[in-house]
């Protein structure tokens, strides 16, 4: 037999496991709008959000595998290998620049697409000259320019340790040792 159960039945069993404020914490996650994850657990664990200039060996890897380009630290766009576009960011300079999902990329800044022609351009962003991109998209057969502002250069996430607070996030995530 298939037994459902609601929201309460989940808030009523983590308070018998943990009493706490389930229905709040829960309610604030599930209807957030913030541009961010929560982090306040991993900020409490000793360890911070910051961003590099140069993508981790893993993004690198998914990318390679996805045949995809991960600009979506940056300026919020989400690539298939030929320039059409998987997904943009909500709040990042492409959304603000009326860019959306299923365009594709035909050139940036008068050169023809590729991901390390993008990747160059985002890269030299952070000299004030060059704080412009303008990217040629054709949208279902319309062909149209569209002009990024952005001035922060490549950006990829990264856990960072914060040295004033203890380390409880490698005690979590430490194997679990047995003794006999």
């Amino acid at each position: 037999m298939v037994k459902t159960y609601g929201f309460d039945d989940v808030v009523a069993t983590l308070n018998d496991v943990a009493p706490f404020d389930w229905r709040n914490f829960l309610l604030t996650r599930l209807n957030s709008t913030d541009f961010h994850a929560p982090l306040g657990g991993i900020e409490r664990g000793g360890w911070k959000l910051a961003y590099q200039t140069a993508p981790s060996g893993f993004l690198k890897d998914l990318e390679q595998v996805r045949h995809a380009t991960e600009m979506g630290y940056s300026i919020g766009l989400r690539l298939n290998e030929d320039g059409s576009i998987a997904d943009v960011i909500e709040g990042m300079p492409a959304a603000r620049a009326g860019i959306g999902p299923g365009m594709r990329i035909l050139a940036v800044n008068g050169k023809a697409y590729s991901a390390a022609v993008l990747r160059d351009f985002v890269r030299a962003t952070t000299d004030p000259r060059q704080r412009r991109i303008e990217l040629l998209i054709d949208s279902e057969g319309h062909v149209a320019s569209y002009q990024i502002s952005y001035g922060e250069g490549e950006k990829y996430p990264v856990l960072e340790r914060d040295g004033s607070k203890p380390d409880t996030l490698a005690k979590i995530i430490a194997p679990l040792t047995w003794s006999r």
